[in-house]
């Protein structure tokens, strides 16, 4: 899989690397991925392997004895194979993540000559946890121990040679988050915020409420495959099962959903297929949104309520689908494939600490009706000495 390389002039590195060496090696002008450009490289590079497994490509010249692969050429070729297999399998900000993770990681081992992969020890790890955790707070560096983790364990299974140890970022403990419960807005405040929107944003913050979809999965929405207006119906999907395939759910759409998507279908500046797009610029017009990081500050500023994102909206669907009609719909909603995992989200957001609903069930019940009699016939009403108390008849011998 060619490489982008920043430091190159964003150009486009094809290699070709077996048994953990550099057989080939070559770089090509820069361009879109996938585009022309690309394209070559990979092409290049899938001709150059096959030369390889052939044997047809010139054999580096070698010492007296041939020399292994290097540390550094190791530690790549992993980098690189978990890294294609993160691109193929997972959603393009998973990669992202865990391409700038073992990037950091890497740069870790130059910086210390860690030269192999044989070399990375348990304390080098915690140190390098450490850093991050000094430099960017506990839970990053949690995040960073698992997606290494991770990357260690696919390549005990699938790279060639692989040391078969057990891996050291298994043997760090996470590091000590503080827990806070996760900011949930308030009815008004979001009533508020949907005010301020209008025309296409209105639909799309609509469309987030109503399904309690991800934002990346309502950015993606298609017209032909994923919204049937005359069945109400709505398409989801998610790169959460794990094996590289996409996982869909089909949805109800509330009345008024379908109202403002059927008015947003018809009203849409340009007819494409996604579903939401930009209108900020003409050379972009009609393209689906990847990210807008600042969409929903401004929209907060302008209503005058604490600021919320989208996923705190996902969570404000998730929070009156549980108190309304409790975990298993909430789960549903959410899409996810255990309850433990909403039960995670529901504590987080802090819906278990309101206790008025088990106090009043409590004293609803029989015991608790009977408790009023009980004190107003088993208590004294007048304060006692502990003297008087100790040889009085209330005391339970």
């Amino acid at each position: 899989m060619p490489t982008l390389r920043t430091d190159k002039g964003n150009r486009w590195m094809a290699r070709v690397v077996l048994d953990g060496r550099q057989v080939a090696c070559k770089m090509f002008p820069p361009g879109k991925k996938h585009g022309p450009e690309w394209r070559a490289a990979k092409e290049w590079e899938e001709e150059q392997r096959k030369l390889a497994e052939a044997g047809q490509l010139p054999v580096p010249v070698v010492e007296e004895t041939p020399q292994t692969p290097t540390g550094c050429e190791r530690l790549l070729a992993w980098g690189e194979a978990y890294l294609a297999h993160a691109h193929r399998t997972m959603g393009r900000t998973t990669w992202v993540e865990k391409k700038t993770h073992m990037q950091a990681f890497f740069a870790f081992c130059r910086e210390n000559r860690i030269e192999h992969l044989e070399a990375i020890t348990k304390p080098q790890v915690y140190v390098f946890l450490s850093l991050v955790q000094d430099e960017r707070g506990a839970k990053t560096a949690n995040k960073y121990r698992k997606n290494l983790l991770a990357a260690w364990n696919w390549g005990m299974e699938c790279v060639e040679g692989f040391p078969q140890v057990v891996a050291p970022f298994k043997g760090i403990k996470p590091f000590k988050v503080e827990q806070k419960d996760r900011y949930v807005p308030s009815e008004e405040d979001v009533v508020k915020v949907l005010q301020q929107a209008q025309g296409q944003d209105l639909v799309l913050l609509l469309t987030l409420y109503f399904t309690g979809g991800r934002r990346g999965e309502i950015f993606r929405l298609s017209w032909e495959r994923d919204v049937k207006l005359e069945d109400g119906k709505l398409r989801l999907s998610d790169n959460k099962a794990g094996s590289g395939q996409k996982r869909y759910r089909w949805l109800d759409m509330h009345p008024e959903l379908v109202k403002a998507l059927t008015w947003w279908r018809e009203a849409r500046p340009c007819k494409v297929d996604n579903v939401f797009m930009q209108t900020h610029c003409d050379g972009a017009l009609g393209e689906p949104y990847r990210q807008r990081n600042t969409f929903m500050k401004r929209l907060c500023a302008r209503a005058k309520v604490k600021p919320f994102g989208f996923h705190a909206l996902r969570h404000k669907s998730a929070a009156i689908t549980f108190v309304t009609s409790g975990l298993n719909a909430a789960q549903v909603l959410m899409g996810h494939y255990r309850a433990t995992t909403t039960d995670r989200y529901v504590r987080s957001a802090g819906l278990y600490t309101d206790h008025s609903a088990i106090m009043a069930a409590l004293g609803g019940s029989g015991i608790g009706q009977a408790v009023g009699s009980l004190l107003e016939s088993k208590i004294p009403h007048e304060i006692a000495t502990r003297r008087e108390i100790v040889t009085s008849e209330f005391v339970t011998r």
